[in-house]
Order: structure tokens, then C-alpha cells, then sequence
């Protein structure tokens, strides 16, 4: 894995052939720890694992989606109200243009992007690839800059083992998973096979923690306190709590604080929002120059907040925090985190042995 050229400012174009389009704006380099990299049939399996599992999320965050997918809102709506399948359809009508890599990263780099960390999933492709395979062969050349996190399902925990193996061994570096889509327990003892692998392999893990829309699935799958067993038992395992377990933020805080491997990440909520009494972010914000300082990782989730990057970048450095805090927030952190997982795979290619 190349570290250097895709975390940290690059004077590069974004890719070869790409687009160089304008200068990004004068603030510190931006790594998106939380990103979606797909093309339309890859977005329709994602659309439909959320209506199979979770449909509230296709209902709450209706206007988000058209914004994205710049679809009508109203025969959104319109279609949601009889089917579920229906209201996709509208996200993605046939003769929507295809993806196009090299003007993804073109805009990446408008928006002083340097990095992401793209997604995936264990779901199958109607090519009968997973979404992980698509992914990883599709960036195969910009690794630099979009580092695949494979999705894996806790729903069979010998397949999940299978597909992080087999992910990792394609060039996967990290991976994510979402407990309220699987119904599970994270922290259930019979998936320890699965976080003893990644800690062995230095795989960070994205973990989707705190509130979540699906109203099958108790609101416990997926918090702080899972991210302190699984910390606890695995001492080696970096954790990564995707939305920072909002609203219960200060507990998230103080679990890194105990637990060197666990990270903060804050996307689909907005920075300028933080400082607003009641937000949940207050603890995030005092203690920003203290134990937040290295543990906090910017992200967007795409299409939650669909808009420039950039302007949720401006977001953060408006709120009146450090230099050093806003630059290690907005790329620094995760620089670090891509840093110790490398790290940890050239010592044990050398013989060495990592802590």
C-alpha cells in the first residue's frame, strides 16, 4: 500500500487520464473515511440490502437520495408509498450515464480530496461478483488513492471469515461492517474468529455505532459498548466507530481513550451543526485538544449530506478549532491509522513483530 501519495497533499494529477479540473481551495488536504465508490448496479444492490433490511432508511432519508441521484422527489415518494422496489427504480432509471473512475477522482481532487476509503460489500453483483470484487478490481490502479474496505456480513460467520480472507488476499485494506443490516451482535463470541483475523492482519474496521432507522433490530446492535468488548477482547484490532456511536458521543470518546485502537469517525452528521446545544457533539468539541485530538477522522458517507465535500470540509474548519486539530481531523488521523496497519504488514513481511 502506498501511504504517502494518496494521505497527504499532492501537486499530482488524480489519475492517469483524469480530468485536472481547478485547484483545490487553500485548506488542509481532506481524507473521506467514509465513502461510496459504485456504479449504478452496484448502488442497486446497496439500495435493495436497505429495503430488504432496514426500509425506514429509504422513507427518512428520501430527500437525501433524489439529491444524489437527482431524481423527481415527488414520484419518488409516489412510488416509495406501493413499493420499496418501485422507489429505486426512480433512483436509477435505465440510461443513466455509467461510472466514470477518472472523473470521480477528478472531482475528488476539486474538492482537496487525497483519499478515501471506498465501501464494500459482501452482496452479489448480477455478474455474480461481489460488490468487493467490482470495487477492488475497478480501482485497481488509484489504490493511492481509494483504499477498499471489504463489506462482510456477520450473518454466517464462516463465510465472513471466507470473504475477509479472500478480500485481504485481493488487496482489501480495511473493512466494514453494518450490525443493524445483519440482525447481529457484533460482540457475540461466536464471530471472535472473525476480529482475531483482522487484528492478525492489521485490518481496520469500520463498524457502523449508535443510533440506526431499522425498527426490527434493537437500537444496542452496534454502540459503544460493543466497540469496548470487541476493543477489550482484541487488543490488536483497530476499530474505527463509524458516526463517532452518536448521540452517545462522549462514551465513544471515552472508550478510545481507554483502547488505542479505536477511532472516531463522523459522517452523515454536519460539522456546522456540532456546536448547537443539544447536539450530542459537545463532548467531541471540548475535549477536541485533548483525547479527541488523535482519534477523530472526517467522512462523508456520500450520499447522506449530497453536496461538494469540500463545503462539509469548510464545515469543520469554521468552527473555530485548532489548526492542528482541523488539519489532523481532516486527513492527519487517518493518515496515521493507514500508517500502523502498513506498518504492522511490513514488520511481519521482515520477521518483525508488532505491538
Amino acid at each position: 500500500m502506498n501511504v504517502s501519495s494518496g494521505l497527504v497533499p499532492s501537486n499530482g494529477t488524480a489519475a492517469a487520464g483524469a480530468a485536472a479540473g481547478p485547484a483545490a481551495p487553500s485548506r488542509p488536504p481532506v481524507v473521506d473515511a467514509c465513502s461510496l465508490v459504485y456504479d449504478d448496479a452496484a448502488w442497486r444492490v446497496y439500495l435493495n440490502r436497505l429495503g430488504e433490511n432496514a426500509p425506514e432508511y429509504l422513507d427518512v432519508f428520501s430527500a437525501s437520495f433524489c439529491r444524489y441521484f437527482d431524481a423527481p422527489h415527488s414520484a419518488y415518494r409516489d412510488a416509495l408509498a406501493v413499493c420499496w422496489q418501485d422507489a429505486v427504480d426512480v433512483l436509477l432509471p435505465p440510461g443513466r450515464p455509467p461510472f466514470d473512475l477518472a472523473a470521480h477522482l477528478a472531482d475528488r481532487r476539486q474538492q482537496g480530496v487525497t483519499a478515501e476509503f471506498a465501501m464494500g460489500s459482501a452482496e452479489r453483483l448480477p455478474d455474480g461478483r461481489t460488490v468487493n470484487e467490482w470495487l477492488l478490481e475497478t480501482v485497481r490502479d488509484v489504490r493511492d488513492r481509494i483504499h477498499v474496505w471489504a463489506g462482510i456480513s456477520l450473518r454466517d460467520p464462516a463465510a465472513a471469515l471466507r470473504e475477509l480472507e479472500r478480500s485481504l488476499a485481493a488487496g482489501a485494506t480495511g473493512l466494514c461492517v453494518i450490525p443493524f443490516l445483519d440482525g447481529t451482535d457484533p460482540a457475540d463470541p461466536r464471530f471472535a474468529p472473525v476480529w482475531d483475523a483482522a487484528a492478525s492482519a492489521r485490518l481496520p474496521v469500520w463498524l457502523h455505532t449508535g443510533h440506526h432507522f431499522a425498527r426490527s433490530h434493537p437500537s444496542g446492535l452496534g454502540s459503544w459498548r460493543t466497540v469496548e468488548a470487541l476493543a477489550g477482547r482484541h487488543r490488536e484490532l483497530l476499530l474505527v466507530a463509524g458516526h463517532a456511536g452518536w448521540p452517545d458521543v462522549r462514551e465513544t470518546l471515552l472508550t478510545a481513550a481507554r483502547h488505542p485502537g479505536v477511532y472516531l469517525e463522523f459522517s452523515s452528521h454536519r460539522p456546522r451543526h456540532m456546536p448547537k446545544p443539544g447536539s450530542g457533539w459537545e463532548p467531541l468539541l471540548h475535549h477536541a485538544r485533548g483525547p479527541a485530538r488523535d482519534r477523530v477522522l472526517f467522512g462523508t458517507s456520500t450520499w447522506v449530506n449530497p453536496g461538494p465535500t469540500g463545503s462539509l470540509a469548510d464545515e469543520l474548519t469554521a468552527l473555530g478549532l485548532p489548526d492542528d486539530v482541523v488539519t489532523a481531523w481532516l486527513a492527519g488521523n487517518a493518515g496515521a491509522l493507514v500508517a500502523r496497519s502498513a506498518g504492522a504488514h511490513r514488520a511481519e513481511r521482515s520477521g518483525g513483530r508488532h505491538r
